[in-house]
């Protein structure tokens, strides 16, 4: 075993902790430096004193503006609190005035800010230039964006009820939409009063009065965000109240013949003169009337047609196209829908029925004392501006007869049809409206005088149009039946007709 030099050992080792210590007192102070230069900023600033931080900040958002609550502590040194956003570039500053000893509650408002996400920072200040902690807390700016995006309550409907109530009825308000605080009906009525009523959440049927077809409300809903300064309303959405829609009651409906008017029933009427009443005509007759009796068919069940003398052979006769019917249908109406049947009991797309008419109305039919003279008169009421259709146009060029029936045509619209007005003529068509210009179409398209199916189902079911809506109610009508009819015939059959409308 090799012995060791104790003596030797201690001498050495001694050499070795001389030549370390004075390094490690080297790298000792230069750490020491380093650490001194970390905090040189706040060395410089001398002793600092923090005050009390904000404590329980409560955020509010408006448009364009921000509220905040928050606690100061007791320290009596607190005079003043910023709040700091935009990375510290934009501040205000809220005076302290302590109204007690213990701790208070702070409140500030910030406007004209713009609509966004922000974070603030709050600190608390004394006169001696001692400050707190810094606090920050998000913070929600709302504006047009948020407007914009606010969902109205749904409606299920819009109705005219009978007793002349326009009826909402309202979708359920869903339990998510917690800022939704009530809806709002804005209308101005027929009184021209301003109308504002106010519908609760567990409201789901509203009755407006004061209102017509076609007039309009407001509606929008009324919002407060949650911890919010304010409540908004939603944008506006326009509603346009609807039509109401029943069968006008045939039971006023009377003939209120004018001037140009038809007026010859079959059989035996004659040319009657249009300043008879409907009475004279003789019972029996299938005059203008028949045309709201009940019944389509000719002498079915006590009902029966219109049908009046067939003039066809007579080049000189009273009446040709366009034929006149006036009638009287009791009360105003805002009408809607048309349903026509032609006469039934006969062939489907045959006979003396129309196939091309107008429907012409009024509130107030100029009367003859409305003129300087009778001749003025007249001739107000029997001049018409129409447009003639071409019977060739109902005709299929594979029809064995189609030469034959256009020249047939052409020779009996010289007879049938009355010669164009001249132009310029002051007549009863510039004071009425025109409620459509119909065609009774053929669904087959087929030849002259045949018919399938489909062609005898709509005849016997009558043809359906929808009226122009003119924005008014009107009571008197006017029938202009137009050349050609289905049997290239100066003569009018006609079945049954209902109308619809608002009468209330």
């Amino acid at each position: 075993m090799k012995r060791i030099n104790f003596k030797n050992f201690l001498v050495t080792g001694i050499k070795t902790i001389i030549t370390i210590i004075p390094i490690c007192m080297l790298i000792i102070v230069s750490s020491c430096e380093n650490m001194n230069s970390l905090h040189k900023e706040y060395l410089d600033r001398g002793e600092t004193l923090y005050i009390g931080v904000a404590d329980s900040i409560k955020v509010h958002s408006g448009r364009n503006k921000i509220g905040f609550e928050w606690i100061i502590n007791s320290d009596p040194r607190i005079s003043k609190a910023v709040i700091y956003w935009n990375k510290r570039d934009t501040s205000v500053i809220i005076p302290v005035v302590r109204d007690n000893e213990d701790q208070m509650w702070l409140s500030a408002l910030i406007t004209n800010i713009a609509e966004g996400e922000y974070i603030f920072e709050f600190e608390m200040q004394d006169n001696s230039g001692n400050i707190s902690k810094s606090i920050e807390i998000s913070g929600t700016v709302l504006g047009d964006i948020y407007v914009e995006n606010l969902r109205n309550r749904g409606i299920k409907s819009l109705a005219k009820l009978v007793s002349g109530e326009m009826e909402i009825t309202w979708e359920a308000v869903s339990a998510t939409a917690t800022s939704l605080l009530y809806s709002v009906v804005q209308y101005v009525d027929v009184r021209e009063n301003n109308v504002i009523i106010e519908v609760g959440n567990d409201e789901e049927v509203t009755l407006l009065q004061g209102l017509e077809t076609n007039d309009e409300i407001n509606i929008y809903t009324v919002h407060l965000p949650e911890n919010g300064l304010e409540t908004f309303e939603s944008i506006k959405r326009q509603f346009t109240m609807p039509k109401f829609e029943r069968e006008i009651a045939k039971s006023r409906f009377v003939a209120a013949f004018k001037p140009g008017d038809n007026t010859t029933p079959h059989p035996g009427g004659g040319e009657q003169d249009y300043l008879k009443p409907i009475t004279d005509f003789g019972v029996g007759q299938r005059s203008l009337a028949k045309i709201w009796d009940g019944g389509a068919a000719n002498n079915v069940n006590g009902m029966t047609i219109l049908h009046t003398e067939d003039q066809s052979g007579n080049a000189n006769a009273r009446f040709k196209f366009p034929h006149h019917f006036t009638f009287d249908i009791g009360a105003p109406a805002l009408l809607s829908r048309l349903h026509i049947w032609c006469r039934i009991d006969n062939g489907a797309f045959t006979g003396h029925n129309p196939r091309f008419f107008e429907l012409w109305a009024t509130d107030a039919p100029k009367e003859l004392e409305d003129f300087p003279t009778q001749a003025d008169f007249e001739k107000y009421y029997r001049t018409t501006y129409v447009v003639q259709k071409d019977p060739g146009n109902y005709l299929s060029a594979n029809d064995p007869l189609y030469i034959d029936k256009i020249t047939q045509a052409a020779a009996n619209s010289r007879n049938y049809v009355a010669p164009d007005p001249e132009p310029g003529i002051y007549n009863w068509q510039q004071d009425w409206v025109r409620l459509g210009d119909f065609e009774i179409v053929k669904p087959s398209g087929s030849n002259f005088n045949t018919s399938n199916d489909a062609d005898k189902a709509l005849w016997a079911e009558g043809s359906d149009f929808n009226l122009n809506d003119v924005g008014k109610k009107v009571r008197y009508l006017r029938l202009v039946i137009k050349y050609p009819n289905w049997q290239n015939t100066n003569c009018i059959n006609l079945g049954e007709i209902t109308l619809y409308g608002d009468d209330i």
